[in-house]
């Protein structure tokens, strides 16, 4: 037979429990945002480039070369759209990188946690 004290540390060790399932539920849930977010942009950026480039005042572009068009046409404001878009695709992929590191560790840490 439990005692009360036995019976109470069970009942905070089963809702600590319930507390870090629905905290990974939701850190899972956001993490597949960010991924998809950071993905959705990266290939939207992708995709947009060729329609960019030939909106490019002074320069000619062509839709078969895609981004390297930008940087052909010697237009300054292809380098600075070229620059933009290499810094916010940085971005993306350290934020996407960052966030799957960070749930790794969590993940390590939680398994150890589980073996004591």
């Amino acid at each position: 037979m439990r005692t009360n004290k036995e019976r109470a540390d069970l009942v905070h060790k089963r809702a600590a429990e319930i507390k870090r399932e629905r905290q990974k539920k939701k850190q899972r849930a956001l993490d597949t945002v960010c991924i998809t977010a950071c993905l959705i942009l990266v290939i939207g950026l992708g995709l947009y480039m060729p329609e960019l480039a030939t909106g490019i005042p002074g320069g000619e572009a062509h839709l078969t070369s895609g981004a390297a068009s930008l940087v052909g046409s010697h237009a300054a404001l292809g380098y600075i759209l070229m620059g933009l878009m290499a810094f916010l695709l940085g971005v993306f992929v350290t934020v996407l990188l960052y966030r799957l590191h960070h749930r790794n560790e969590r993940t390590h840490q939680e398994n150890s946690i589980d073996e004591l």
